[in-house]
């Protein structure tokens, strides 16, 4: 649920995911939206040729990178579970945690070494939600499994799985559960039980609900919080450190995307994909439609957007609209954000909205015989096929944009169904496992390379060590720390994928439903980091090397025996 996440359509989209969080998690269901192996379905960084960001990394563990740099690597038994090709564990998912010099476990791992880390065990917290009756009944629908504690325990069988594949260095993770007392936008409720998981005095907690009350108690403990915070700004992000990794990109991070995008590829240039052909040979002139947020904060990062485009690439945002969410009030919206569009001249119109109101936007655009372009932005699950199908057609076939998720496909190929079945002997329980596998890697991961001397600060310099790959077709790429974006990163995802609308196209959407109407990855779901947008034409509407959804894996990662001890190894 890519999301990946400086301006303002991300800082939107980010407001959106907390106003109707649990709408987000019912439509990443059975897999589609999720990515194979980043974006939602994250993953640890990639090992073999990768560079690193691990500052000083005295007193932490070798990995075979680092080994092979200093020419070291072939004195070291690296054993039968590393790749040495590769330089990477043989874990079958896309980047798989680096290979270290074994630990030996005859020496003293540091005992206590922080709250929540013993001589023997390592305690974990797994958030487990509460269900509000919209996402009950929008997951009945949809085909979802939603039963609390089938879930949970997937989340708490990842946290085994990934634990046990890499060196914890004499230490058990041991997880306990908390059940949630309140709805995830229930601030008081959320707080409390953030109370509740302090006074069990755990090294980390793993997930949590959308509002902010919840990490903010988490990380005034000073405990490690994963997958929290998420879609909140770089500045909070940062505030949290070392406690706070929050899932996918910020919203400054998804804007610059954005930016860079609509910079390189259509400043400038006539709306040839606009549905009406006068518009053919204009130059394009934008237009935003957004998302009202609550604070200052993202006004001024929409202004900071709209700046930077002017001042790097000569664009301009001809007029700007501005609505709250409101399902009931979705008509009326629409027929105002038409008459402002269409009264300034707009080309191409930016959407940075919730999944809904597009569907009474391009009614509208229609009804007022109205046919711009469109451009999908860092949105609330415009991008994808199972809202797509509920837009107009005549509009939205003219629609492209920023694709934050990785490629789809089917469930059965995706990272954390594959490595599910290959650790335990079959497949997981429920069909919407791609939520609940990266927060347990990226636990694991920290904990493997922060070594025997296990804190807050360590769990900090093992992820800011990880390696980096290269953006894949079906996989994103996720680091942490300097080097790629502007300011230090905590935050999971780089990079992000282009799309289109293909109206004509049949296939399967996100829930599993067939029907006509599909979004489609441009050359396959080709991933670019920032800084790597082409200024050569993306080829939008260019059937030959899109795809719509994988059924192969095109790179997929290799397939190795089950790992030794597990219950599929017997």
């Amino acid at each position: 649920m890519a999301t990946p996440d400086s301006g303002g359509s991300g800082g939107n989209a980010g407001r959106l995911a907390k106003r109707y969080g649990p709408i987000v998690v019912v439509l990443a269901v059975v897999g589609g939206v999720i990515a194979f192996a980043g974006g939602n379905d994250d993953k640890p960084g990639s090992g073999g040729k990768t560079t690193t960001t691990a500052g000083d990394s005295s007193g932490l563990p070798k990995t075979y990178a680092e080994a092979v740099a200093d020419g070291t690597a072939a004195d070291i038994n690296w054993g039968d579970t590393c790749d040495t090709d590769l330089g990477t564990l043989k874990i079958p998912i896309a980047g798989a945690p680096p290979c270290v010099e074994p630990w030996d476990p005859t020496q003293d791992n540091g005992g206590a070494t922080t709250q929540g880390v013993t001589a023997d065990e390592i305690l974990v917290v797994l958030y487990q939600g509460e269900p509000d009756p919209l996402q009950q009944a929008v997951s009945d629908k949809a085909g979802a499994d939603t039963d609390p504690d089938a879930i949970s325990q997937t989340g708490v069988d990842y946290v085994k799985l990934f634990s046990d594949v890499v060196e914890t260095y004499g230490r058990t993770v041991r997880v306990e559960t908390l059940k949630a007392s309140g709805l995830p936008s229930d601030a008081t409720a959320a707080q409390a039980d953030a109370l509740r998981a302090i006074d069990l005095k755990p090294f980390a907690v793993i997930g949590g609900p959308t509002t902010a009350a919840w990490y903010q108690e988490i990380i005034a403990a000073r405990i490690v919080c994963i997958g929290c915070a998420t879609a909140e700004s770089a500045d909070k992000v940062a505030a949290g450190a070392p406690y706070l990794w929050p899932s996918g990109l910020t919203p400054e991070q998804a804007d610059s995307h954005l930016l860079e995008m609509i910079g390189k590829q259509l400043v400038g240039k006539p709306a040839t994909f606009a549905g009406d052909e006068a518009l053919h040979t204009k130059e394009r002139v934008f237009g935003w439609i957004q998302a009202e947020t609550e604070t200052d904060e993202y006004k001024a990062r929409n202004d900071a957007f709209e700046q930077a485009l002017a001042e790097e690439y000569g664009g301009e945002i001809a007029t700007r609209f501005t609505y709250l969410f409101d399902l009931a009030q979705g008509t009326d919206i629409g027929t105002t954000a038409i008459a402002r569009m269409k009264d300034a001249g707009v080309t191409t119109i930016i959407l940075s909205t919730d999944p809904f109101l597009p569907a009474n936007i391009t009614k509208e655009a229609t009804a007022q015989n109205y046919f711009p372009e469109w451009i999908i932005g860092p949105s609330v699950l415009a991008d994808t096929t199972f809202f797509g199908r509920t837009y107009d057609q005549q509009q939205w076939s003219h629609a492209i944009g920023l694709g934050l998720t990785s490629a789809r496909g089917a469930r059965e190929i995706s990272d954390s169904y594959r490595v599910y079945d290959w650790y335990f002997g079959t497949p997981p329980s429920v069909n919407n496992q791609g939520l609940w596998s990266p927060g347990p890697q990226r636990l694991a991961l920290g904990i493997y390379l922060a070594g025997p001397n296990l804190t807050p600060e360590t769990f900090r310099q093992g992820m800011f060590r990880a390696p980096r790959g290269e953006p894949g077709i079906t996989s994103g790429r996720d680091s942490w720390g300097d080097g790629v974006w502007p300011a230090t990163d905590y935050n999971s995802s780089d990079d992000a994928t282009t799309i289109w609308w293909d109206p004509t196209m049949t296939g399967k959407d996100e829930t599993g439903t067939e029907g006509t109407g599909m979004l489609m990855y441009v050359d396959g779901g080709r991933r670019y980091l920032p800084g790597d947008w082409p200024t050569e034409p993306i080829p939008w509407f260019e059937k030959e090397g899109a795809v719509a959804i994988y059924t192969e894996r095109p790179d997929a990662p290799p397939d190795y025996p089950a790992w030794p001890g597990s219950p599929a190894a017997g």
